[in-house]
């Protein structure tokens, strides 16, 4: 009966290359168990890449495997420079001499039979492992002393041009030094000058600074504690010298400087922006400002120059209000006109009109008791055709200041305004009513039919037209009325700058009602003019 010897312990790592590593169990245990690290590869191919990683010290190479066989993988592996020198134990059931000795010649140093046996198996790969450690050993204490007299000889020679190198750099040392000394007394005396120089700059920039007429100061950023102030500033805000305090404090509105910092963080800096603040005293006042984000003392700060335009701001006031009063007073000129008007074209009408009718039937009675005198009877058909001219005339003229047909609404006023416009133009004038009649104020109707009456006297004096549409569309909401023409049109910067006191007053009639008015046009592209009113009952009657 045999009994096992104690296990060696061996360091090193073994490759096993089989395709059935299920097999090699007891093997792996074995090997694992004296220390031994062990991979395994289920291929030729695999094995060639994980020696070639792990440079392993023996591998354990099966013969019979699919693809490319156990000679042909020891072929590779002793062609590769990293894999060269890797101990390669074949094992195989196969028995024959030829195998054997292809497998010595293809470069394997030992053999082992399936099935393996354990303890043959682990003594012939321990002594292989201890062959490859002990080879790696004199590898390395070869090259350690090949080093270490490489290294004896440099440093003989490095010990030599040391001494050499030590006293040229000594010399040159000197010289450096020398020369350092030079250089270092010309920079003392440069920053020495520049410190001169600087002091004498900040001295005229506070100078500068302290007897600009300009409000200056300047404030941490972004907590705003005011670093310094000149006395413009201080005079300004109403503020004692040597007061600590906070710039977010003068400001009027609160969220003003929040918006004004954001401003500073993305674009550095702010230039004519007007802002309202507040002094210690509570009295208000306008200010232009020009700020520039910047350091003081190594710290973020904002640089600010202030212009007081609290005079501006106050006339400016002034002008709005004058110009609110001065659109009041012509609103109310324009509706005294308007109803002077009015009243002119009912006084032509009924008592110039009656007196006209009374005349006429008067010169009908005098023709009537003249009969017999022929000369008298063709007078009095003159005078008869005279003073039916004077009643078309005069109904023409009632009807120009104020149309009757006004006092029954705007479509009727329409209507008669297009009738008009075709009698007296050779321009086709279309009307288009959408949604009824719009219950309007006197005034509202009045003003609506004095802009299309405006616009299509444009059209017949400039448009150069062939067509013109008058559309009046009346929602619960708004009321839009158009006037669209074919004509040339015309390039509004150009009338614009020019002044056009029509579509001035054309548009101050329609601001009039709470309306605003929109004109479309371009040369060549014909004209459209709109006014849209909301009817949220200021326009209705």
């Amino acid at each position: 009966m045999s009994h096992l010897a104690a296990p060696v312990a061996y360091t090193g790592t073994i490759l096993i290359v089989d395709d059935t590593p299920g097999n090699l169990g007891v093997v792996v245990d074995s090997l694992e168990a004296r220390g031994i690290r062990v991979l395994v590869a289920l291929d030729g191919i695999e094995a060639l890449e994980r020696a070639a990683f792990s440079q392993p010290d023996v591998i354990l190479l099966d013969v019979k495997m699919p693809g490319i066989d156990g000679f042909e993988t020891c072929r590779r592996l002793k062609r590769d420079e990293r894999t060269r020198d890797i101990a390669v134990i074949f094992m195989t059931s196969l028995m024959d001499n030829e195998d054997r000795v292809e497998g010595f010649l293809v470069g394997g140093v030992d053999y082992v039979t399936k099935p393996l046996r354990v303890d043959e198996m682990v003594a012939r790969v321990g002594v292989h492992v201890e062959l490859r450690v002990m080879h790696k050993q004199v590898l390395a204490q070869n090259r350690q002393l090949l080093a270490e007299v490489a290294v004896r000889k440099e440093t003989e020679a490095a010990l030599s041009q040391a001494r050499d190198d030590l006293e040229r750099r000594v010399a040159l040392r000197t010289e450096e030094l020398a020369r350092a000394n030079a250089n270092l007394r010309a920079q003392i005396d440069e920053r020495r000058r520049a410190d001169a120089r600087l002091q004498a700059s900040e001295a005229r920039f506070r100078a500068i600074v302290e007897t600009s007429p300009v409000p200056l100061c300047i404030t941490s950023m972004p907590d705003g504690h005011i670093l310094y102030t000149n006395p413009p500033l201080r005079e300004l805000f109403g503020m004692d010298e040597g007061l600590s305090a906070n710039i977010a404090d003068f400001y009027a509105e609160r969220g003003e400087r929040e918006r004004l910092i954001e401003h500073l963080r993305t674009k550095g800096g702010l230039r004519n922006t007007e802002i309202q603040f507040r002094r210690q005293d509570g009295t208000r006042f306008w200010a232009m400002a020009t700020a520039r984000a910047a350091t003081y003392d190594d710290s973020p700060a904002i640089y600010v120059g202030l212009n007081d335009i609290t005079g501006r701001k106050q006339m400016e006031q002034e002008l709005v209000e004058s110009r609110e009063q001065q659109r009041e007073l012509s609103a109310y000129m324009e509706a005294i006109r308007e109803e002077e008007r009015k009243r002119i074209a009912m006084e032509i009408h009924d008592e110039l009109g009656q007196l006209l009718t009374a005349l006429k039937m008067d010169v009908s009675l005098l023709k009537m008791r003249i009969a017999h005198d022929a000369e008298a009877t063709k007078k009095a058909d003159d005078m008869r055709q005279l003073v039916e001219g004077t009643i078309s005339m005069v109904r023409n003229v009632a009807s120009h200041l104020r149309p009757a047909a006004l006092n029954f609404g705007i479509v009727s006023a329409l209507e008669w305004l297009v009738d008009e416009f075709n009698r007296r133009n050779a321009i086709a004038c279309e009307l288009r009513i959408e949604g009824g009649e719009p219950a309007l104020s006197d005034a509202h109707a009045t003003a609506l039919f004095r802009i299309a009456q405006a616009s299509l006297t444009n059209v017949a004096r400039h448009a150069a037209a062939t067509r013109v549409e008058v559309t009046l569309v009346s929602t619960a909401s708004q009321l839009l009325l158009q006037v669209r023409d074919d004509g040339c049109g015309f390039d509004q910067q150009v009338v614009s700058r020019n002044y056009s006191y029509g579509l001035l007053g054309m548009n101050e009639r329609a601001r009039l009602i709470g309306g605003s008015l929109s004109i479309d046009s371009s040369p060549g592209a014909g004209t459209m003019v709109s006014i849209h009113i909301p009817l949220d009952g200021g326009a209705r009657t």
